[in-house]
Order: structure tokens, then C-alpha cells, then sequence
């Protein structure tokens, strides 16, 4: 039994081999950890997964459950878990600044211990990718970042694609009557100045850190064309070290299973090449 009263092992599919575990651990923190399945290259990374916004560490129709299965049976572990105050972790007893940063210390103590993993990535979508961008940004034990829909600046380029096809006096009327009902995501989002982004990614990218983002059509409203990601965020976003996907034609929460499905296939490559060793 765990720290929780749940059994250490909880079979995830049956007749499957792996399978995950729940855990207690931190300051009343709660997550699952999805190990290896039997068989699958034993491998020294794995990822650690936020949970994005109110919703719980399964992830937006549970793509955190299936990216963690779909990753373990190439032999990597992965750790879902509830930031303090969600889902099933309690609210922190600490209040300081360095809160997240010391629930992320204490995932990758969990992960090291039960797994035996030394490399850490760490990621998430939407506001959980804000969250893993600032810590990584700031942790030397973080070896990758895994983005989704996460940070991006809208610039020239940006207006440029965006404002011509609007351009007609009865679209400017309506945008105009209805200006400020959008709900703009970039509006609830937690982004550092972009100088403070392009720093990060610098010093990011200078010590090595492998980084995947990916931009679905979701963000469009601040993220409309790949050619925008380096002009984003500055010269570090051009390293070899750094892949990039822009899927236009997907939703913000991957909603269809043929999205999930190619999330899982891409991730799991970009682990097995950057990571797999």
C-alpha cells in the first residue's frame, strides 16, 4: 500500500505488462506514475506532465493518461500529477514564492526513486506548458521541455496573415460591435516579456536542453504560422536542439483520436531520438 491506502501497482489495461502507481509525496501533492511496460528498451528519462488549468492530471479527454501509456511502452515513465490546490492534491501549506518550483523538485525525488531516472522532462499543455517553461528555465536538473500550445508573441507577421481576409466593412462592423467578447487565450495566459522569453530560450538552448513545442490551430490567436516561432522567441528557438510542429488543423485540447494518436507517435520520437540512449 501507498501513502495514499492504493495499492503500489494498479494493472492499467489488462493483460498489458507496466502499469502505474499513485502516489503521495511533497506537500500533499498527489500523481501517477505510468512505468515501463515489460519488454520495452529500459531507458535513464522521464517525463514529468502538469496538469493545464482546473483540469485534473488525466488531462483534457484523458490525452495525459494516453501520451503516458503510448511513452511507456517505449520504455519510458512518466509522472502525472496535480499541482497544490487541484485535482487531488491539497492546497500548499507553504505560500511562497517558490512553491511550484519546490513541487517539482519533489516529482523529480518521486520519479528518481521509484524508477531509477536520472534525465527529466518536464511539460505540459497550455498553462501547464507555461509553468514548465518558467521552471525550466530556472532548473538545473531539467533536461527537456515538451510544449504544447505554449508561449508564442504575436508580431508583424502575425497581423499581417491575420487582418488582410478581415478587411471588409461589414467583418470590421461585426468585430467592431463585438469587440472585447472574444475570449482571447493569450489574454488568461501567465508569459513572461518576450525579452524575458528570448533570454530563457537562449540560455535554454545554450547549456543543451532539448525542447519540443508544438502549436496547434487552437492558438491561432496568438500563433498563426510556424515561420513565427523563431521571430517569437529569438535565436535560441533555432537550435538543433529544438524541434517545432505547427498543426493548424487541430483543436487546443487534441479532441479527435487521430490527433491524440499523432501527439503520441511525435512525442515518443522525440524522446527516442533526443533521449533514448
Amino acid at each position: 500500500m501507498n501513502a495514499l491506502g492504493m495499492p503500489a501497482q494498479a494493472p492499467w489495461q489488462s493483460g498489458m505488462a507496466g502499469g502505474e502507481s499513485v502516489h503521495g509525496f511533497g506537500d500533499g501533492l498527489v500523481g501517477t506514475i505510468t512505468h515501463p511496460a515489460a519488454g520495452a528498451p529500459r531507458r535513464d528519462a522521464a517525463l514529468v506532465l502538469f496538469n493545464a488549468g482546473m483540469v485534473q492530471r488525466s488531462g483534457p479527454h484523458r490525452g495525459s493518461v494516453q501520451l503516458a501509456r503510448a511513452l511507456a511502452a517505449r520504455g519510458f515513465a512518466v509522472l502525472r500529477f496535480d499541482q497544490s490546490g487541484l485535482g487531488d492534491s491539497a492546497v500548499s501549506t507553504k505560500a511562497t514564492g517558490n512553491r511550484r518550483s519546490e513541487e517539482l523538485a519533489a516529482a523529480i525525488d518521486l520519479l528518481a526513486a521509484e524508477t531509477g531516472a536520472r534525465r527529466f522532462v518536464v511539460g505540459g499543455i497550455c498553462s501547464a506548458a507555461d509553468n514548465a517553461f518558467r521552471l525550466a528555465a530556472n532548473g538545473p536538473r531539467i533536461d527537456g521541455l515538451l510544449m504544447l500550445d505554449g508561449l508564442a508573441y504575436r508580431n508583424v507577421g502575425w497581423w499581417l496573415r491575420h487582418l488582410p481576409p478581415r478587411l471588409r466593412p461589414r467583418k470590421l462592423w461585426h468585430w467592431w460591435r463585438r469587440r472585447g467578447s472574444d475570449a482571447d487565450m493569450a489574454n488568461f495566459r501567465d508569459f513572461p516579456t518576450r525579452a524575458e522569453a528570448v533570454a530563457q530560450m537562449r540560455a535554454m538552448a545554450g547549456r543543451g536542453m532539448r525542447m519540443l513545442f508544438v502549436y496547434t490551430g487552437g492558438a491561432y490567436r496568438y500563433f498563426n504560422h510556424a515561420g513565427q516561432f523563431s521571430a517569437s522567441l529569438g535565436p535560441g528557438a533555432r537550435s538543433p536542439h529544438v524541434w517545432l510542429a505547427y498543426w493548424r488543423d487541430c483543436d487546443h485540447t487534441f479532441y479527435r483520436a487521430r490527433d491524440r494518436e499523432r501527439l503520441q507517435a511525435l512525442v515518443g520520437d522525440w524522446l527516442e531520438r533526443e533521449f533514448g540512449a
